[in-house]
């Protein structure tokens, strides 16, 4: 079959499938259109969402059921404290307190002050639905597979279970979602790129100090960050969903 019959013969099928079920094909092509959020964009996110959600639940299983994630969990811990540099434990003592409630609320009510002066009273709805959301999902997680923590080689004492890490949950959620405010509202794109990359760092280190320092497995952090990318999807979709429905209101 030439590239013009396969062409012909699938503009045929498809032209069939809109005459049998117009309602089906004019929903996806809304859900693949480019031309508005709720088009393609959402899709993907949702998408990525379910995608985040299957992964997450496939770790917790493994984390219950599989000895082979267990090893690799024991066996990374004791790699990086057999190499432990009591410099670069004190930096990321002090880095992986970016990823702490008390840092992370403070820049919260910090953002929520910035989005009062600039008349943004929805973005500290969705900001606080996410902090709020990925808090208490990390305490679920937490009381739920009552994971302990690696003490044996902790380098300070943490107190709480282990799964998942509420660091990197909550640091993906905040910073994942301030630098997309960010990115979306600059026009020059150096300064979207250096936001990005800034963003992108800052969840890392907090995530490897958890497991640096002992007081998390890469399971653990693993974990939170899927669960703090589920987080900040939907307050990407929030976002985006309130920014068109405003536009929409305003024209």
């Amino acid at each position: 079959m030439t590239m013009y019959q396969l062409q012909h013969h699938i503009h045929h099928r498809f032209g069939r499938l809109a005459t049998r079920y117009p309602g089906l094909v004019r929903w996806l092509a809304e859900r693949l259109t480019t031309e508005h959020f709720r088009g393609l964009p959402l899709t993907v996110l949702a998408g990525l969402l379910i995608v985040n959600v299957m992964v997450l639940s496939e770790i917790a299983e493994n984390l219950v059921n599989a000895e082979s994630m267990v090893q690799v969990d024991l066996g990374f811990t004791h790699w990086l404290f057999q190499g432990r540099s009591t410099l670069i434990s004190q930096m990321l003592y002090a880095l992986t307190w970016l990823g702490s409630a008390y840092v992370t609320i403070g820049l919260a009510l910090i953002g929520s002050l910035v989005l009062y002066h600039q008349k943004k009273g929805r973005n500290i709805v969705i900001l606080w639905i996410l902090m709020a959301g990925v808090g208490l999902f990390v305490q679920v997680g937490k009381r739920t597979f009552i994971r302990n923590r690696p003490t044996e080689v902790a380098y300070y004492t943490e107190s709480g279970y282990s799964f998942p890490s509420g660091h990197s949950a909550t640091a993906m959620t905040l910073y994942g979602l301030l630098s997309y405010w960010l990115v979306r509202g600059r026009r020059r794109i150096r300064n979207r790129w250096l936001v990005g990359i800034s963003a992108v760092g800052l969840i890392l280190v907090v995530g490897f100090s958890r497991i640096y320092l002992g007081v998390h497995f890469l399971s653990d952090v693993l974990g939170g960050y899927l669960l703090g990318t589920c987080w900040l999807i939907v307050g990407i979709v929030l976002t985006e969903w309130q920014r068109t429905t405003h536009t929409a209101n305003v024209t």
